[in-house]
């Protein structure tokens, strides 16, 4: 038996914490709706990738695709800690990215020199209030490369590790949905989600919204609402969260899985 399925009050507090089974169930009928209707209506905007491109984007998706390595040790991953900026809150009707960023952690350690910052053109205008939040506007992105051809970039930065987010599930979409229109692919590495673990190893926190984990963890809110910057506060949310799992004795990418799974399975009992 793992050290985390042990039965004691600090391990079992999360159960009054978690989102009822039936809103589960829901938002993944919801996400099937929305998905479906996205595929069925293609791209919205008029913005068309170099054939070359996509298929560098094919090659290596699929070079990924049966390459995760559950057993190997935390402590040896290499982590991609990643955001994006976009129009809106959906991709599926026709939001799209306007900024990739992203940073490495390896050895322990936020790797500030190795980084990823790409401006994306929408194709698109850039809703004012998004403009606001982000400081991104048409002018900015008027010059900068398709998602497609960022994208290209991006899976050269990340290769085969371990992408981190926080609430991962809102940018996974926002990058596999325009995958799966251009590519008929989509991201197969491993991915880790910041929002889940908080939730998971903090349940005694009222939300779990990055600026409520930032200050839960004493860390300064710097250049908020960029991609960037997002990455570089979640990467250090990310250095506790690990110490917190050590502690605990889970030691793989598999155990962290089975942790989250079998937290969220018997929170329905």
């Amino acid at each position: 038996m793992l050290p985390f399925m042990t039965n004691n009050k600090s391990n079992t507090s999360f159960i009054k914490t978690r989102t009822p089974r039936w809103l589960v169930l829901f938002n993944r009928m919801l996400y099937r709706l929305y998905y479906a209707r996205a595929n069925k209506s293609g791209t919205h905007n008029k913005y068309r990738p170099e054939p070359t491109v996509t298929s560098e984007i094919i090659d290596k998706t699929q070079q990924l695709k049966n390459r995760k390595d559950w057993n190997q040790p935390l402590k040896d991953c290499r982590y991609i800690l990643f955001d994006t900026e976009t129009t809106g809150f959906y991709p599926y009707q026709g939001d799209e990215i306007i900024s990739i960023g992203a940073v490495v952690v390896e050895n322990g350690q936020i790797c500030k020199d190795q980084y990823f910052h790409q401006l994306v053109n929408p194709y698109r205008t850039i809703p004012p209030v998004v403009v606001e939040l982000t400081g991104i506007s048409d002018e900015m992105v008027a010059d900068k490369p398709g998602i497609c051809a960022v994208l290209n970039d991006f899976m050269d930065f990340i290769g085969d590790s371990v992408l981190v987010a926080h609430n991962a599930d809102f940018d996974l979409a926002f990058l596999n949905i325009k995958l799966n229109w251009y590519t008929q692919t989509e991201i197969y590495n491993p991915v880790l989600d910041t929002f889940k673990l908080s939730q998971a190893l903090y349940p005694e926190l009222l939300s779990h919204d990055l600026d409520t984990v930032l200050s839960h963890h004493k860390i300064p809110c710097v250049d908020r609402h960029t991609s960037l910057g997002d990455s570089l506060m979640t990467a250090e949310v990310f250095l506790n969260i690990l110490s917190k799992l050590e502690e605990k004795q889970i030691d793989t990418l598999k155990q962290v899985y089975y942790y989250l799974h079998v937290k969220n399975s018997l929170s329905h009992f």
